[in-house]
């Protein structure tokens, strides 16, 4: 069987409503390439975002490009000073529950200070809360990223390339047999595991006899980069539903474009219809015999050869 891996090259819409910012996104059996243009350093990605981005792979693509400096920072609003309700100890009993106000001092170590009217001049008391018994009035922020970098370049179409594990896909295969009819359907099986939605604005599916590695050489990701979005051109159809379009071959490589713009939910599986081949099946007995003087009877094996008038994509 010869090896084939397959990317779904797409272009994703974000923040719609507000803001286009189109990024090119290649999606493998295994992750995702991120490819999207720099309108503004350092690149800011929240804390859900992060989780599923190699941040080891994040680099710049542009002609005559030299990175000089990069740097990865951590930011998150501190709640310190702030205005709190934790659980009295009185109240420990589920049943009853008596809040007493407090000023967070130190929101790693839970420490809060609070004011106790039966102390003389009502000095502060310090002391540590454990997490389930602090009330905050406001929503906890949640951490941000911001990649910067320093550079020189004489072109200013910069673009930030970098790879996350929430999007992949694979090809599956339905096989009819009839009497006089034989049917192969084929569907791209596209995979979000993502707390949030993706808007595709246009897409293409990529394939071929190639082994993708995770370390790409960089002068080889941005010729091929260069190559498809200068060639990618949005189909017209009259179909309601987006489909996987008649594929080409481009440099040994097969593309299949996407004719519509799709949402992908968070945490769902998106099948679109890729081709519907015309395909013969020849069935025969298979014999796998063994030389054994205690065996000399076996039953063949009932087994179909596939005869396809296109090219196939690897998968179930």
């Amino acid at each position: 069987m010869i090896s084939i891996t397959f990317v779904l090259l797409f272009v994703v819409l974000t923040n719609a409503n507000i803001n286009k910012i189109y990024s090119t996104v290649r999606i493998y059996s295994n992750l995702a390439e991120v490819i999207q243009p720099i309108n503004k350093l350092p690149i800011e990605f929240t804390d859900d975002n992060w989780n599923y981005i190699r941040s080891d792979s994040i680099t710049l693509l542009g002609e005559n490009l030299n990175i000089t400096l990069q740097t990865i920072t951590e930011k998150k609003k501190s709640l310190n000073g702030t205005e709190i309700y934790i659980r009295s100890p009185i109240s420990s009993d589920k049943t009853t529950i008596k809040l007493i106000k407090g000023i967070l001092v130190d929101e790693i170590d839970n420490l809060v200070k609070i004011k106790d009217p039966s102390i003389a001049d009502e000095q502060y008391l310090y002391f540590t809360v454990p997490n389930d018994q602090i009330y905050y009035l406001e929503e906890p922020p949640k951490s941000k990223y911001y990649v910067n970098f320093t550079y020189t370049s004489l072109n200013s179409n910069i673009f930030v390339s970098y790879l996350q594990s929430n999007l992949h896909w694979k090809t599956q295969y339905q096989l009819n047999l009839y009497d006089n009819q034989t049917e192969l359907i084929a569907m791209a099986n596209i995979r979000n595991d993502g707390k949030s939605s993706v808007l595709i604005d246009q897409a293409e599916l990529i394939g071929g006899d190639i082994n993708l590695q995770i370390q790409q050489n960089q002068q080889q990701n941005q010729f091929f980069w260069k190559a498809r979005l200068s060639d990618m051109q949005m189909l017209t159809t009259e179909s309601t539903e987006p489909i996987v379009g008649q594929g080409k071959e481009l440099a040994g490589l097969y593309v299949f474009p996407i004719n519509k713009p799709f949402i992908i939910d968070a945490k769902t599986n998106y099948l679109l219809p890729m081709f519907q081949p015309n395909v013969s099946v020849e069935r025969y007995g298979l014999i796998s015999k063994v030389f054994s003087p205690m065996s000399t009877t076996g039953k063949a094996q009932r087994s179909y050869r596939l005869k396809s008038d296109r090219y196939l994509s690897d998968g179930k």
